[in-house]
């Protein structure tokens, strides 16, 4: 009697965990921009936002009835005072409100805004 029998093959197809694990991480990331496409953040100069309510802005279609600004500038690495400071979208002559998203005390964007 031999001690080294080979063990027969195992039929079928193997899918590595590292395979499986980045298509999770596709699909989740592809979930994660799909909820967030809408963000102000996300906003383009030209692109109108609808306020939510309170601070929470999201992307409209500019033809919508809920469209209550549109975006004239886009201000990167500001931090929220220097977003809030006196004259920071004043080379947007039409701007009416200005919205900052951002970590607080560290930089974030500044959008300048028209009412609509």
């Amino acid at each position: 009697m031999t001690t080294s029998q080979q063990q027969p093959a195992k039929k079928g197809i193997k899918i590595p965990r590292l395979v499986i694990s980045l298509v999770v991480l596709v699909v989740l990331g592809g979930v994660g921009w799909y909820l967030s496409r809408d963000d102000a953040l996300n906003a383009k100069v030209g692109d109108c936002l609808h306020r939510k309510g309170g601070n929470d802005l999201a992307i409209v279609k500019c033809d919508s009835a809920d469209a209550n600004f549109t975006v004239l500038g886009r201000v990167e690495s500001k931090t929220e005072s220097e977003a809030s400071a006196d004259g920071v979208c004043d080379q947007w002559a039409d701007a009416t409100n200005t919205y900052w998203e951002g970590k607080s005390g560290q930089k974030g964007t500044l959008l300048c805004l028209k009412d609509k």
